[in-house]
């Protein structure tokens, strides 16, 4: 692995979840899929699935992966915009789909994902004779890098961010939300994404095809497991994810939350363009019925501009990156600049990585007065520097509210004390 490659993947180990994605698009009979995971060399029949229980958990997950892309699929293509935004892309095969072949279809995610994947379907699409296909690295929070993804764009855009928005901390989200308006805003067109209902619709599937009880002990376990998170991002933060303990009540807080960042939401009922699934197509037609049932309530959500809105500030670049390192009697002061997120914090990990070789320090202060937004990925390595140094050495000064904000709402702030 190249060490460019290297420092993406470690501030963005989540990129790696796309890769399981698109394997089970794979194992659920889309050819396309198949053959692309072929070309980037992902091993689909290495998948173990272990005692009856795990395979019978293994086939529900596909179902509710494969309800997802061939729904989100169907209803974008009946959707008829000009350009497909994609972000973010991932491993999937969807600038392949028959549905999008006359449409201008640009894939957005983040670099270590853009450099592999991008390449490999661009050759499927060349010996396929598809043009009007593109593929661009960019960060949904960052909007020059959106924008920037755009510049052949005309017409109006249908935006999707599927599997996207149950990773963001609440703060992501607003930016996500004040990118994609004033995307709408100035292309007009609609945002689709399946995401806020996410969880209700895997627990429907899951509890349709394996049973109550054996979901119950599936939960205790994804419990068990965010609990030994690094960073505990917790969801109760994100209300586009609309709990199914709480359900009513999360759909009226993420529509009124909408409202406020200027966009109008429409429910679309995800069996309204739910096909037969190739998944279950083996299962008893009782279950195979009772999984469109318990889908039956379920959206996916479609937000428009809201012409009346007046944000207080347009999304815009913000501040060039930049960091500085500095190490003297064994403190190193490391001052930041700008944004640090997806795109820029692998810059600022080698910037890191590069003058604790030259010289280990014992102590970090990190002068944060210049730095106007850090996303996770930010965070993330700012926690390697704190395990490298110790709890209690390494020390955040200067942060404006903006910063303060999202270290406290992802437990940073508690980390630094």
């Amino acid at each position: 692995m190249d060490n460019e490659k290297e420092l993406r993947e470690r501030t963005n180990p989540v990129f790696n979840t796309a890769k399981a994605t698109v394997m089970n698009i794979c194992l659920s009979g889309d050819r396309d899929a198949r053959l692309l995971a072929q070309r980037l060399g992902i091993d689909t029949d290495s998948v173990m699935h272990g005692s009856e229980q795990e395979a019978m958990f293994g086939l529900a997950n596909r179902a509710v992966i494969e309800t997802r892309y061939r729904t989100m699929n169907a209803l974008i293509s009946a959707l008829g915009m000009g350009t497909v935004l994609d972000i973010p892309c991932g491993y999937t095969p969807r600038a392949l789909n028959e549905a999008f072949r006359d449409t201008h279809y640009i894939g957005c995610d983040l670099p270590a994902v853009i450099d592999e994947v991008g390449p490999a379907i661009g050759a499927m699409l060349e010996e396929r004779g598809v043009k009007n296909k593109e593929f661009r690295s960019a960060d949904a929070t960052n909007y020059a890098s959106l924008r920037s993804a755009l510049d052949t764009v005309e017409g109006e855009l249908c935006i999707t961010t599927e599997g996207l928005v149950m990773y963001l901390s609440g703060n992501e989200l607003s930016e996500l939300c004040a990118n994609i308006r004033s995307l709408l805003k100035e292309f007009g067109g609609c945002w689709v994404t399946y995401d806020p209902e996410s969880s209700s619709i895997t627990m429907a599937t899951m509890k349709s095809i394996v049973g109550e009880e054996a979901l119950k002990t599936m939960l205790a376990s994804w419990k068990a497991l965010s609990d030994k998170s690094d960073l505990a991002m917790s969801t109760d933060l994100n209300v586009m994810n609309v709990s199914a303990f709480d359900y009513q009540n999360g759909v009226a807080k993420l529509t009124d939350y909408l409202r406020s960042m200027g966009l109008k939401a429409e429910r679309i009922p995800v069996v309204r363009y739910m096909p037969e699934l190739n998944t279950t197509a083996d299962l008893p037609e009782e279950t195979r019925v009772g999984v469109r049932k318990a889908l039956g309530p379920l959206c996916i959500w479609k937000m428009t501009l809201d012409e009346a809105y007046a944000p207080a500030q347009p999304a815009g670049e913000g501040g060039r990156f930049a960091v500085d390192v500095k190490t003297e009697v064994g403190v190193m002061t490391v001052a930041l600049r700008g944004r640090v997120d997806s795109m820029t914090a692998p810059g600022f990990l080698a910037a890191y990585e590069q003058a604790a070789a030259a010289e280990t320090p014992e102590k970090i202060v990190v002068d944060a007065s210049a730095l106007e937004y850090i996303s996770s990925a930010g965070l993330r390595v700012l926690l390697i520097m704190m395990k490298a140094v110790g709890g209690g050495n390494l020390t955040v000064t200067g942060q404006n509210e903006t910063v303060q904000a999202i270290f406290e709402q992802t437990g940073f702030a508690d980390m630094i004390g």
